[in-house]
């Protein structure tokens, strides 16, 4: 693929590009040690919150959602796109967690006061960014 003149070469187009002058460049800008170590964060106590901030750039993928303690104590969560509604589905005793589309926000449909999440962080620079070597 090549980039002309008047279209932005982005970081994802430069790492398709696979430029032996380029590929350094653009590979240090994921920070992958970061991105291949999977990371698991407990919130610890927190005040009943129907939202959960995930830190750093936020959650390429989510592997599982834990509810310790909330009204959804100890049910199995499925992650689901941000443009569904999170809730129990059915009588199932199964409910889903909406991840927004950064990855950064985790929304339930009713408060926890802790939960654990065991994900895949975000490249530390979003690959739709303009790529500019260094």
């Amino acid at each position: 693929m090549t980039v002309t003149a008047t279209e932005k070469l982005t970081l994802a187009k430069a790492l398709n590009q696979a430029d032996p002058n380029l590929i350094a460049d653009a590979l240090a800008k994921l920070d992958l040690g970061v991105m291949f170590t999977p990371v698991e964060h407990d919130t610890g106590t927190i005040t009943g919150a129907t939202s959960v901030v995930l830190p750093g750039n936020g959650a390429l993928a989510v592997q599982s959602v834990r509810v310790v303690t909330g009204t959804e104590d100890a049910s199995p969560h499925i992650v689901v796109d941000s443009a569904a509604t999170p809730g129990q589905i059915g009588t199932s005793g199964i409910y889903t967690v909406k991840l927004s589309t950064d990855g950064k926000t985790l929304t339930f449909a009713a408060n926890v006061t802790r939960i654990i999440v065991r994900y895949i962080p975000n490249p530390a620079t979003a690959l739709t960014a303009d790529f500019v070597s260094a």
